[in-house]
């Protein structure tokens, strides 16, 4: 089956190739070029190579991703550059020490003020203070709120939009909404963890996958596959914004149609308690740039944040609802399970391999009240 499964996923990729191939051919900067077929992991990998020790130790990327990275803006040389997800700064390092020798200058945007991974004070992007500092004459950075509260300091004739945020639907899309209206036609956009939703326990982080299938481009390009990592597919693509981008801009709007994660005032925390929730002064920062550039989809904008509340609070209530049920019926296993989930990730995991039994129990218990509930 597995070699039945990997001819069919090599048919579909091929078939992809061809299709951009077939006598597609992009202009960009005064180079003409079959961008699908370039393997931008391979060129020019001698930069990356002399930071490579140090920066995969901070960077959230596997090792085609970070040459795919640093190989696109050597071969492309834009000359503004906005990444928006820092972390702990190991793509901004990878993306100064690309154009250290260019003309070229990299804005960044974090959402959080410090890394969100937490267990320090130190401010996202860190890294490069600590490690690259002389590469900072060319790094400008903001913290502290979404891209949206940020992109008119930014400002336009961006040639390269590096994505890697939240990965929870629709913050990519919307990020992408804030910055497409300035960005030049005939640019790039290198998004990040477009195949995370493959990864065991990582199936809702479906954002990148929504953009990167939504969005309408003549050039969509990734990678080869890490070995031992995400089957089939890289993590990373890269995709060309050209005047159909811009025309057929509605396609991402009608994404918004699809679940969100997270909503102010509407998910409860011990739902969704992993989810990055979308706070109401973010839709606030949203809501201006989108009644600005784009006055069309203001209001359908409205309509899918009103039709998403619905959606969640509809979740909420069966969630409540099934979990009274278990709670009257149950105590015992409620009581257990209750317990169990406020422990430590790593004590679970030895409690699962010990007790297996009573483990699958509990799961069938709640899977019968589910079905229950949804008979009722």
């Amino acid at each position: 089956r597995k070699a039945v499964d990997k001819s069919i996923m090599t048919s579909i990729i091929d078939s992809g190739l061809r299709t951009q191939d077939s006598g597609l051919r992009t202009q960009d900067s005064g180079l003409r070029a079959n961008y699908a077929q370039i393997k931008f992991e391979e060129f020019d990998h001698e930069r990356l190579d002399e930071i490579y020790d140090v920066v995969k130790l901070y960077s959230d990327m596997q090792r085609n991703e970070r040459y795919f990275l640093n190989g696109m803006i050597r071969y492309l040389k834009p000359a503004k550059i906005l990444e928006v997800g820092v972390s702990h700064g190991g793509g901004s390092a990878i993306i100064l020490n690309a154009i250290r020798d260019l003309p070229s200058r990299l804005i960044s945007v974090d959402y959080c003020e410090k890394y969100y991974g937490g267990g320090t004070d130190k401010l996202s992007g860190y890294i490069v203070d600590e490690k690259f500092s002389h590469l900072k004459d060319k790094w400008t950075i903001y913290r502290g709120g979404d891209i949206s509260r940020f992109i008119e300091r930014v400002g336009g004739d961006i040639d390269l939009l590096v994505l890697d945020t939240a990965h929870i639907h629709p913050w990519e899309t919307l990020n992408f909404l804030c910055v497409l209206p300035f960005m030049k036609i005939g640019s790039w956009v290198i998004l990040h963890d477009v195949s995370l939703p493959y990864c065991n326990h990582r199936e809702e982080d479906l954002a990148c996958r929504y953009l990167y299938g939504h969005v309408v481009s003549d050039v969509k390009i990734m990678p080869a596959p890490e070995e031992n990592y995400i089957p089939y597919f890289s993590n990373i693509g890269a995709f060309h914004v050209v005047d159909d981008t811009v025309k057929y801009v509605g396609n991402l709007f009608e994404s918004l149609l699809c679940p969100w994660a997270a909503l102010p005032g509407v998910l409860d925390e011990r739902v969704y308690s992993f989810f990055q929730p979308i706070l109401q002064e973010d839709l606030d920062d949203i809501r201006k740039v989108i009644g600005k550039y784009y006055p069309e989809y203001a209001e359908f904008l409205e309509h899918a944040i009103e039709f998403q509340k619905g959606i969640a609070k509809h979740k909420v209530d069966y969630y409540h609802n099934w979990r009274s049920v278990w709670r009257r019926n149950f105590p015992w296993t409620f009581k257990a399970a209750k317990f169990v989930k406020g422990l430590p990730g790593e004590t679970k995991k030895a409690l699962r391999k010990k007790f297996p039994v009573q483990y699958k129990k509990l799961r069938r218990i709640k899977r019968r009240l589910m079905r229950q509930e949804d008979t009722e």
